[in-house]
């Protein structure tokens, strides 16, 4: 254990000793702003909104999180074509527009001047929260922040989250100090920009994949990820690997070491569509260190597993975005975790998302629909050792769902104002016994969908209004009626009425030396 850990820091040492050379050894390159966009951030589904409406066409949006100056780039971009006339803007659009502009205005300055800059920041949040599942009331949270950013070639970020109630937030893993409070690094990385290639040491989430409720594949709900990540941009190919060693499993008084692999390649052939494929696998062992196979970043994962002899956990993972009519977005994804060739002798592993987004519904400027109709098949995220289950510190990677359940629905809403927005979310589904568990010995067994004698099933329904009269401020309410039929695959029903409320400042600085 001792020698493991050891090993462990020796590789971090080298790392960051690796990053420091690079920096000092290549040039500069063209102005950036590399600090991520938290993916938690309100900045995302305004992002969504506008791209359905044919803004942000170079983004790919289906890679997240974004970069602090990539949006201010995309920014800038819109406000020249507004200044030459090319495109003019709806009240609703101004709106999104402005609100985006104020949050990324030092982003914006930096682009057309650089120099060396440090951010900090207090951002505190505040939830109201009763339903007879949550009956704690209220509860705070308190995120403090900082980069530092060298030019346009270097930046460090930290970013400290204390919460009083950490164990109702499945991406916060720590041990609760005194008096309930709970205190994580969320964010803390180093990232050197070589122009077309970036290179990120540290701590971050990860999430890929179109639309904004749930994701496949990687979806950000669980613990964030400390990893080694490449990304680089060539013409209309993004791509993306990261390494990052999982958390230890202990099992028949045994300890089993775990990681995880992954690359992606995006590409947009077109302004109007976004093609994604991905791939990833969960590997380890007793006493298996670190893969070189697997820190190939253009190396088939599966391919080189079989070859190795060994049965690891690679899944895949295609999504795609749809553009091409107004005001409309068309996206999907479909993840493979095990499929069968012969379509008999297993059930088949995977799951799907299609969705559908349409901004100014019956030319009603201020609207945005989105529905979205999701299932994943029963003993997806599984495999036959427990060490490699798709699970970091007891939390899924991928979809909130887990096996073994579908969900539709939809959301629907009105910008009222520049400050105020309503909405009306619903939803419903349904889920089997299945869950990400060790597979049985042999072929697994066929069961129909949702599988087990008693399945539950999910009705939800609210209301919900956001009040946002600057990027710093942020109110969020919610109010509804969900009921549960067969609550956890039991017989016994629960009907909730429910309301939320938060409320969150951004207090921040950016100075410039």
């Amino acid at each position: 254990m001792k020698r493991k850990k050891s090993k462990k820091k020796r590789f971090d040492l080298f790392l960051v000793a690796t990053l420091f050379l690079i920096f000092f050894l290549f040039k500069s390159s063209n102005s950036t702003t590399l600090e991520n966009i938290p993916i938690q951030s309100w900045v995302y589904p305004v992002i969504d909104q506008l791209y359905v409406q044919g803004f942000f066409q170079k983004l790919h949006k289906n890679l997240k999180p974004y970069k602090r100056g990539e949006i201010a780039r995309y920014l800038l971009d819109i406000d020249k074509k507004i200044k030459r006339k090319e495109i003019s803007l709806s009240p609703y659009q101004k709106w999104l527009i402005k609100k985006l502009n104020l949050e990324f205005k030092e982003e914006i300055e930096a682009l057309k001047k650089r120099n060396n800059r440090i951010k900090y920041g207090v951002n505190p949040f505040f939830y109201l929260t009763y339903n007879r599942i949550d009956t704690s009331w209220a509860r705070g949270k308190l995120v403090l922040e900082g980069a530092f950013q060298f030019k346009d070639r270097l930046v460090l970020k930290d970013k400290i989250l204390i919460c009083t109630k950490a164990e109702k937030e499945k991406n916060i893993f720590g041990k609760e100090w005194e008096n309930g409070l709970t205190g994580v690094f969320d964010e803390s990385y180093i990232e050197l920009d070589l122009k077309h290639i970036f290179i990120f040491f540290g701590r971050d989430y990860l999430r890929w994949g179109p639309g904004e409720k749930d994701f496949l594949l990687l979806s950000g709900f669980a613990p964030p990820f400390d990893m080694l990540k490449l990304q680089g941009m060539f013409g209309s190919f993004k791509f993306l690997f990261f390494a990052t060693i999982l958390d230890e499993m202990s099992f028949s008084d045994r300890l089993y070491e775990r990681y995880l692999s992954g690359h992606r390649i995006d590409f947009k052939p077109f302004s109007w569509l976004e093609l994604g494929l991905s791939e990833v696998v969960v590997y380890g062992g007793e006493r298996r260190g670190l893969e070189p196979y697997y820190l190939n970043p253009i190396l088939f994962y599966y391919g080189e597993q079989w070859n190795q002899g060994y049965d690891d956990n690679p899944l895949w993972n295609f999504d795609f975005s749809f553009t091409k009519f107004k005001n409309t977005e068309i996206y999907g994804e479909i993840l493979i975790d095990d499929f069968q060739y012969d379509f008999k002798t297993e059930p088949q592993q995977i799951g799907f998302r299609l969705g559908l987004s349409k901004a100014n519904l019956l030319n009603f400027d201020g609207t945005f629909l989105n529905l979205e109709y999701e299932r994943i098949n029963n003993w997806v995220y599984g495999q036959n050792k427990p060490w490699n289950l798709y699970t970091f510190h007891d939390v899924g990677m991928g979809s909130f769902l887990g096996p073994d359940a579908d969900r539709f629905y939809f959301n629907f809403f009105y910008h009222l104002n520049y400050e105020f927005l309503f909405g009306l979310k619903g939803e419903y589904k349904r889920k089997g016994e299945g869950k990400i568990d060790v597979h049985p010995k042999g072929p697994v067994p066929k069961t129909k969908f949702p599988s087990g004698i008693v399945v539950e099933y999910t009705k939800k329904i609210s209301l919900k209004s956001i009040y946002q009269p600057n990027p710093y401020l942020l109110v969020e309410g919610e109010a509804g009626y969900n009921r549960i039929d067969n609550f956890e695959n039991e017989k016994k029903d629960q009907d909730n009425f429910f309301f939320s409320i938060r409320f969150n400042y951004n207090f921040w600085k950016e100075s410039k030396f």
